[in-house]
């Protein structure tokens, strides 16, 4: 018997001593609804989970999903029913549902990339669990993407006289608004059926950012391209555990969740969405297609026209017990202080 208790307890001690992947390793599922070649797969999501599972010794594991379980604006709804334990989505996607934390989807708030991820995580970090739009689920991460243009198959956007009567392809609520307020017929389109709907006249255009127009197959319709400087919108994406998926991670777990998201996800956004638009806009220059800016003066018109987007914004953060000019405030100074054509080493 005593042979048996020590063999029994050298098993113990053994396995004890095995890594985390051979005890207790958890697999979490991650709902996917792009490709794995997409860069907000292939450039946030992977990375990030490579470095918590590095972070945890292998006892958390991601495995990203490669066939959506429903369409974009499901996703939330989806994590919510546990059909996966970690998601992601666009806030635009839910028109009315994330108003607050959209506060970077207003226009001209973000930039690029690395300003408008870092000011919309910081500002979600310092206001957004009173806002109670994400219950049931636990916000790791916010990003925004890069500055989008509008890509033209049909007829040339010099000024903003030339976009009104066009009809122009959007992905979310408050991108059709400010296609509406600057004279265009927003149609919103999933991104897979843009290039056959340009293609076909049932829209002259696009907004996107050029690597969404390189990856979607949109390349081949487009004729030119007008850049909007200060960055005409924006779309907050989050990243979010299922609240009870989050509960049962150890703190541990969590704590190595936490130190690889939030701001980290930002970065990797920055990086991500400038490298992607290299690439775009090289393929889109291999094609000859023409980049134009919008001239300063109508830069200004477009801010004065769309003004009411952020009287708007504020009378509903208003509405819900918020203080709106202080987030609004606060949003606008994380991006300043991120910006990535920030001078520095400048000697006066």
């Amino acid at each position: 018997m005593k042979i048996l208790a020590t063999f029994g307890l050298a098993l113990a001690l053994a396995a004890g001593s095995l890594p985390a992947t051979a005890q207790d390793s958890k697999t979490l599922r991650v709902g996917s609804w792009l490709p794995p070649h997409h860069l907000i797969v292939a450039g946030i999501l992977k990375p990030w989970a490579a470095a918590i599972e590095d972070e945890t010794g292998g006892s958390l594991k991601f495995e990203i999903m490669t066939s959506a379980l429903g369409p974009p604006p499901a996703q939330f709804d989806l994590l919510l029913d546990q059909a996966f334990d970690v998601g992601y989505g666009v806030s635009g996607h839910n028109a009315g549902r994330f108003t607050m934390t959209q506060v970077m989807d207003l226009p001209f708030m973000s930039p690029d990339p690395w300003a408008g991820s870092a000011a919309a995580w910081l500002t979600y970090e310092k206001y957004g669990a009173d806002y109670g739009e994400h219950d049931g689920a636990h916000v790791v991460g916010l990003f925004t993407h890069s500055n989008p243009n509008i890509n033209m198959a049909k007829g040339r956007v010099d000024t903003l006289e030339d976009l009104k009567g066009k009809t122009i392809r959007v992905g979310g609520n408050v991108t059709g608004r400010i296609m509406s307020e600057l004279g265009a017929s927003p149609v919103q389109l999933p991104p897979t059926e843009a290039q056959t709907a340009m293609s076909r006249g049932v829209a002259d255009g696009i907004t996107f950012p050029s690597e969404s127009i390189d990856f979607f197959g949109i390349t081949p319709v487009i004729s030119s391209i007008t850049r909007i400087p200060g960055g005409l919108y924006t779309d907050t994406f989050w990243v979010a555990f299922n609240q009870d998926t989050w509960d049962s991670l150890s703190e541990s777990e969590q704590a190595a969740v936490n130190k690889h998201s939030g701001m980290a996800i930002a970065m990797l956004s920055g990086f991500a969405w400038t490298n992607g638009d290299k690439h775009g806009e090289s393929k889109l220059n291999e094609k000859g297609v023409e980049f134009v800016t919008l001239p300063e003066a109508d830069v200004t018109s477009a801010r004065e026209t769309l003004k009411p987007l952020e009287t708007e914004w504020l009378a509903q953060a208003k509405e819900k017990g918020f203080d709106g000019e202080a987030i609004l405030s606060y949003a606008r100074d994380m991006v300043q202080n991120y910006r990535a054509d920030t001078q520095v080493n400048v000697v006066k």
